[in-house]
């Protein structure tokens, strides 16, 4: 789902000319999801737990809907199986749409209805594994969150569409909006005047001539689709058709439908895109295995939503741009074929689907002449590093937040970026498209999370992705490199990489491989290095003379560096920085040095949280060839603190080391876990301990009475024991209270079953 939060100055229904969106102009709007209604209210989309003890089998929706009106009337048929004994029925359908009547199995039954649910009670209840239907007949007026409805200033269309996601199905039929449970097949009927066309999903079975002017519209799909993808699109619509020819099904074709605003001049200046939908459908079929609806159709509805929205098999679009068109069609993939089966994983569908962009710049270059495929993905660097923090998965307290779900920057842009740096990281791209195939044939018609797609590629390449999702997908920020060189010999070069990041208190170092170009007066080198910590030195064979560092020249990280080297490019003074923290609560800092010329003094610098240092000390600078420099500081602490040093030249310049975060512990650090968990007879403890030292556990039963106190002498480092014949204890949940000699106290739960 791509939504502008911003009206584009030349979108089809708001300016004066019908100069159609190319990819250039469509960046310039930003994206977001429904943030006019979410910025002013926060909707609770509670789904009640009784839902769950269904699966839906199949919808039918049988209405009745005019252009430029919201109101609805009609009836929803669905038909489930029981997942358990089920009592009673509960659906999602909002509270201003009257329900007249409702049938469970044919039979009329009686129905309350309140905070936008259903309820109906079951007696007698229906048994497990029952294939049951539900009929409800209702009407209304919709909210206009869920239904757009009005008419184009300058084309003369009258549009009504639906847009359900991400908790807006139920605005317009009743609905269970739980992600991992998709319907399994689907009709739409809907009765018209017959001045209008009806765009919904699946394949066009029927069109019914019916009295007092009116046609029915009769729609089918028999692939499964996740509850916010069914819609309509009513409108006094002109039709043009063209066609898809994918290799893998030759000779058949697909058929791409769109629904226009029958006005000529907005269809001449359409017309170059539309067309190029027929290319991407081929292009991404190559990349992502043939498109998932080939026996059904692909098309667009126009309608003002402010961006596009990816129904399955008909998107709603409010205009025609070249990455708008390839990031609605990459849906199809990613996000229809395969949804994300919670919305903190909402990655999987827009990730890819604005990666789709980014792949028919690079793949048709020809199609695309304002941009490149790296100034593309540059202009999504920028847009993720204009805020230090923030991931790409969502979290928990987020789920219901609409504007996190769909941040332009986190979800979109930062999700595109680390696709395009998972493509670098695996080395490969036969890999990396094949694990979108992979993940595509093993989840299809299905729900799937980032882990999973994780799954897949580890599987696909043989590799563990586990550093690269925590630090990228998890974790939050990005990196800026600087990097020191010098040349000790005339066909050596010798260059350290330093790293900081933007969030450092959550992602410290990012690993991976990065590219680097080493200009020279004698010709440019190009070199991959594979960073696996902070201060990395490298030495390369190189008989040329270095003018300068270019730091991932072709965009493939996320970084602040960019393509362009603004970071410190200077001859080689700091070989390594390190640190520790000894048993006085000090912390001991080393620093090595070479080619050290012209160094007036180095500063330590401490922090409290990675971002504020102060000076804490300083060191005169030797000014040998190599040197080691030793400081320790007088303040004792049991916190985690940062430290940086800073080289002062005889010129007043200066230069940074990587940052070194530091946790020091006044008192004997511990380890403690307890095996099994919950236990039937004997407990294993489980403590790797920093030093030697007694200590005193006791066990208190969930009356909170001392069962048992022993004494034990720990060694330093790993140390196991079992605590035997509990099997006449009572059943509950016990404490184990460990003392050591200095005092500290650490207490954890075991569960006796």
């Amino acid at each position: 789902m791509k939504i502008f939060l911003t009206v584009c100055i030349l979108t089809i229904f708001g300016g004066k000319a019908f100069s159609q969106i190319d990819s250039s102009a469509t960046e310039k709007c930003k994206r977001s999801h429904l943030a006019s209604f979410q910025s002013t209210q926060r909707v609770n989309y509670f789904q009640y737990p009784t839902m769950s003890k269904y699966d839906v089998k199949y919808i039918k929706l049988d209405l009745n809907a005019e252009a430029n009106n919201r109101a609805i009337s009609g009836n929803c048929l669905t038909i489930s199986k029981t997942t358990t004994t089920l009592d009673s029925f509960v659906t999602e359908l909002k509270s201003n749409m009257i329900v007249d009547s409702l049938f469970i199995n044919g039979i009329k039954k009686s129905f309350t209805q309140s905070n936008d649910h259903i309820f109906v009670t079951i007696n007698p209840a229906i048994p497990t594994n029952t294939i049951f239907s539900a009929l409800i007949y209702y009407k209304g007026t919709t909210n206009s969150i869920g239904v757009y409805a009005g008419v184009g200033q300058n084309t003369g269309l009258e549009y009504t569409a639906t847009l359900s996601e991400s908790y807006q199905a139920r605005e317009w039929f009743p609905v269970k909006q739980i992600l991992e449970d998709k319907i399994d097949s689907l009709d739409v009927w809907v009765t018209t005047s017959n001045t209008n066309k009806v765009g919904s999903n699946g394949k066009l079975i029927g069109i019914d001539n019916l009295p007092n002017n009116k046609v029915r519209y009769r729609w089918k799909s028999r692939h499964p689709i996740n509850y916010y993808l069914p819609s309509i699109a009513v409108g006094n619509y002109m039709e043009y058709k063209n066609y898809a020819k994918p290799s893998a099904m030759a000779p058949d074709s697909i058929l791409v439908l769109h629904y226009l605003p029958n006005n000529t001049n907005y269809f001449n200046t359409a017309k170059t895109n539309l067309d190029k939908t027929p290319l991407f459908i081929e292009k991404f079929s190559e990349l992502y295995g043939l498109y998932p609806f080939s026996d059904e159709k692909y098309g667009h509805s126009i309608a003002s939503i402010n961006g596009g929205m990816e129904h399955q098999t008909m998107t709603t679009m409010d205009s025609y741009g070249s990455t708008l068109i390839a990031h609605e069609l990459g849906h199809q993939w990613f996000g229809d074929n395969v949804t994300c089966a919670k919305w903190n994983d909402i990655w999987v569908n827009e990730g890819f689907a604005a990666y789709s962009e980014y792949l028919v710049i690079e793949k048709l270059p020809a199609l695309f002449t304002t941009t490149t495929p790296s100034a593309y993905m540059l202009n999504i660097h920028n847009n993720v590093m204009s805020v230090a923090n923030g991931s790409v998965y969502v979290p928990d307290a987020s789920v219901y937040d609409e504007n996190r779900i769909f941040s332009s920057r986190l979800t979109y842009d930062k999700g595109s970026a680390i696709i395009h740096n998972l493509r670098f990281e695996m080395r490969s791209d036969s890999l990396f498209f094949q694990t979108l195939k992979n993940y595509q044939n093993q989840y299809k018609n299905s729900v799937a999370t980032a882990d999973d797609f994780k799954r897949v590629a580890e599987a696909t390449c043989n590799r563990n992705f586990t550093d690269f999702f925590n630090q990228w997908y998890y974790g939050e920020g990005y990196p800026t490199f600087n990097i020191t060189y010098y040349k000790p010999t005339s066909d050596t070069l010798l260059f350290s990489i330093n790293e900081t990041t933007s969030a450092p208190t959550v992602t410290s170092f990012f690993k991976g491989y990065l590219e680097l170009t080493i200009n020279s007066g004698q010709g440019d080198t190009t070199i991959i290095v594979n960073l696996n910590n902070n201060n990395q030195v490298f030495t390369l064979r190189y008989l040329k003379t270095p003018n300068n560092f270019v730091v991932d020249p072709n965009n493939w990280m996320l970084n602040n560096t960019g393509a362009i080297t603004n970071g410190v490019v200077v001859p080689l003074k700091l070989i390594s920085f390190t640190g520790y923290a000894n048993n006085q609560c000090n912390d001991i800092l080393n620093w090595k040095t070479a080619n050290e010329t012209n160094v007036k003094k180095y500063i330590i610098e401490q922090s409290v949280d990675g971002k504020n240092f102060v000076s804490i000390g300083e060191k005169t600078a030797f000014n040998q060839i190599e040197n080691n420099y030793h400081f320790e500081t007088e303040l004792q602490h049991n916190n985690l603190v940062f430290y940086r040093i800073k080289s002062i030249d005889q010129d007043g310049s200066f230069h940074y080391s990587n940052t070194l975060s530091l946790r020091n512990y006044c008192t004997n650090s511990f380890d403690i876990d307890l095996s099994p968990n919950p236990i039937a007879n004997q407990l294993t403890i489980h403590i790797n301990s920093s030093e030697k030292t007694n200590l005193t556990y006791s066990i208190v039963n969930p009356s909170g009475k001392v069962i048992l106190t022993q004494s034990k002498t720990i060694e330093q480092g790993y140390n196991d024991w079992q605590i035997n014949n509990l099997k006449n204890t009572a059943t509950g949940t016990y404490v184990i209270q460990f003392i050591t000699e200095k005092g500290q106290i650490i207490s954890k739960k075991f569960i006796k079953n």
